[in-house]
C-alpha cells in the first residue's frame, strides 16, 4: 500500500513538475494566464518618466505606491488610465493602449505648477514692447499713451529702468508700430502712410526725437511693415505687393517690388534674426478655384538688393 502511495505521489509530482515548470518559464519571459480565452499572452509595460520627477503613480484609480520614473510591467493588453499626482503642481492623466509584447513610453510630461512663477517687470505702464536676439538680457518698452520709451533689465531680482525717451509723441491713429533692431528708430503707419521717427543717437532722459526724414505714401492699403535687420530698410506689405524701401532714400528710390500679390487679407510675419519674410497669398490650383497658401521669402544676404539681382539670375 504504501509502495502504491510512493509511486502516485511521485507521479503526480512529475506531472506537477512538467505542468508548473512551463507556466514559471512562460511567467519569467513575461507571458500571463488570459483567463477568459485560457491562453496565455505576452504582456506589455507602461514607461512613466515626468518633470520634476517624484510624482505619484495612480494606474486605472488604482496607487501603486511608486513615483516617477517607473516601469509599469506585466500588463495585459488593453487601455490604462495613467494618473500622476505631485505636491504644488496640476495633476496629470491620460488613458493609453498596452500592447502585446510592447512599451507604451510616457515621458515627455511636464509638470506645471499651481503658483506660477509671476514678477512684474515694468514700473510704468505699457503699450508695447520689444525683446531683440542679440540684447536678451533688455526690454524695450513704450508706455502706455506712447508718449516714452524705456530700457529695462529682464532679471527679476535687478529691475533696473532706464527712461531713454520721454517725448515720442507718436500719432493716435496709427495702425501698428516697431522700433528698429538697432534701437534709433521707429517705424508707424496706418492704412495709408508709413513714417519714421528717428530717435537721438545718444541716450539723454526726455530728449526730443528728431521729426520724420522718411515717409511713404503707397499706392494701395498697408497691412504690415518690417525692419530689415540692419535697420536700412523696410519691408512694406500691402494689398497688392511687397516691397522693399531704403531709408538712405528717403522712401523716394530704389523702391523694390519684390512681389505682386492676389490676396487682399494676407497676412505675414517677418524673422529679423534670419531676415525670413513668412506670408500668406492666393493662387490658382489644379481645380481652379483660389487657394490660400503659406509662402517663405528668404532676403538674407547682405542686402535686399543682392537678394533681388540674385533672383533675378
Amino acid at each position: 500500500m504504501q509502495q502504491k502511495l510512493r509511486a502516485i505521489f511521485f507521479y503526480l509530482s512529475v506531472i506537477s513538475f512538467f505542468i508548473i515548470l512551463p507556466m514559471v518559464l512562460l511567467y519569467s519571459f513575461g507571458y500571463k494566464l488570459d483567463i477568459n480565452r485560457f491562453r496565455f499572452i505576452k504582456t506589455g509595460l507602461i514607461y512613466v518618466q515626468a518633470v520634476p520627477q517624484g510624482a505619484k503613480v495612480y494606474l486605472n484609480g488604482r496607487y501603486l505606491k511608486k513615483t516617477t520614473p517607473i516601469s509599469i510591467e506585466e500588463l495585459m493588453p488593453g487601455k490604462y488610465k495613467v494618473s500622476l499626482e505631485l505636491e504644488s503642481y496640476y495633476p496629470w492623466s491620460q488613458t493609453v493602449s498596452v500592447e502585446s509584447g510592447k512599451t507604451t513610453s510616457l515621458d515627455n510630461i511636464i509638470f506645471f505648477p499651481k503658483k506660477p512663477h509671476l514678477s512684474k517687470m515694468n514700473i510704468v505702464d505699457v503699450d508695447d514692447f520689444y525683446i531683440f536676439s542679440n540684447d536678451k538680457d533688455y526690454t524695450y518698452c513704450v508706455s502706455e499713451g506712447r508718449t516714452a520709451l524705456s530700457k529695462i533689465r529682464l532679471n527679476p531680482k535687478d529691475q533696473e529702468a532706464n527712461l531713454l525717451y520721454g517725448q515720442l509723441e507718436l500719432p493716435a491713429n496709427i495702425k501698428d508700430f516697431s522700433l528698429s533692431p538697432d534701437k534709433k528708430k521707429i517705424l508707424y503707419f496706418n492704412n495709408d502712410k508709413l513714417d519714421v521717427l528717428y530717435l537721438p543717437t545718444e541716450k539723454l532722459n526726455y530728449t526730443q526725437p528728431k521729426n520724420s526724414d522718411f515717409s511713404v505714401l503707397p499706392d494701395d492699403r498697408i497691412l504690415y511693415a518690417f525692419w530689415y535687420s540692419d535697420s536700412q530698410y523696410i519691408i512694406v506689405v500691402t494689398v497688392k505687393d511687397i516691397k522693399i524701401y531704403e531709408l538712405s532714400s528717403q522712401g523716394k528710390n530704389n523702391i523694390i517690388t519684390v512681389l505682386n500679390l492676389n490676396d487682399n487679407h494676407a497676412k505675414a510675419f517677418y524673422d529679423t534674426t534670419e531676415d525670413i519674410l513668412y506670408f500668406t497669398d492666393l493662387q490658382e490650383g489644379v481645380d481652379g478655384k483660389s487657394h490660400r497658401g503659406l509662402y517663405r521669402l528668404d532676403m538674407s544676404n547682405r542686402s535686399p538688393f543682392s537678394f533681388m539681382k540674385n533672383m533675378e539670375e
